[in-house]
């Protein structure tokens, strides 16, 4: 989701002050602009900092509008986190899991993915790596969810790497689960400390060729 201009329209009051309000919208549609926008002022704010009123100022807004739809700062967060976790899980775990290719391919195409939309779609990940750090909470309940979830996911994909000969019987499926879940973070860390697309690219592939795959 790229930074983009929020749909508005202007109107001059009487004493010929110009005025933007929102453009009028389907409830369902108001919803998901409100959740794109909080998506990125979540990720520029951070998750605990954000409030109703700022989304309403990005989003072009009046605050009762947000709140409407998020009626707590709670559900707001909540709803901006399981969008993070559509994102990451269904994005690049879950539509990787009926691909007709070999699991070690699969997991080397996700991780490369990953890498790319740091760029692409940096919101999300900054928002998941300051998810990730909150160890109390119901926010942290979501992460552990989510992974759990992830987990158990990336476990099915290395079990199906042993059947097809992509992945070395050697590793245990939950180990290497949780090492692929953590090189996703590695890989956050390097973009933004400075590493080269070419450094992280061979990074994944290192992983895989080395880590992953049979001797």
């Amino acid at each position: 989701m790229a930074k983009r201009k929020v749909e508005e329209s202007a109107s001059i009051d009487d004493g010929g002050v110009k005025r933007v309000r929102a453009v009028r919208m389907s409830p369902e549609r108001r919803r998901v602009q409100l959740l794109e926008s909080a998506v990125i002022v979540f990720s520029e704010k951070g998750i605990l900092n954000a409030t109703h009123a700022d989304v309403a100022k990005f989003a072009a807004v009046a605050n009762p509008t947000v709140f409407h739809y998020y009626p707590t700062i709670e559900k707001l967060q909540e709803e901006v986190i399981r969008e993070v976790r559509r994102f990451l899980l269904d994005g690049f775990v879950l539509s990787r899991a009926h691909i007709n290719a070999s699991a070690s391919d699969r997991i080397e195409d996700m991780l490369s993915s990953f890498a790319n939309s740091i760029t692409s779609n940096p919101e999300y990940i900054t928002i998941w790596l300051e998810w990730s750090g909150l160890t109390r909470g119901f926010l942290w309940e979501m992460y552990l969810e989510f992974y759990r979830d992830t987990v158990k996911a990336l476990r099915s994909l290395i079990l199906e790497g042993r059947k097809d000969n992509s992945i070395s019987e050697r590793i245990d499926a939950s180990d290497g689960a949780r090492v692929v879940l953590s090189m996703a973070h590695a890989l956050a860390h390097m973009h933004f400390s400075g590493s080269s697309a070419k450094t992280m690219k061979k990074t994944v592939h290192s992983l895989v060729s080395i880590y992953i795959a049979p001797a």
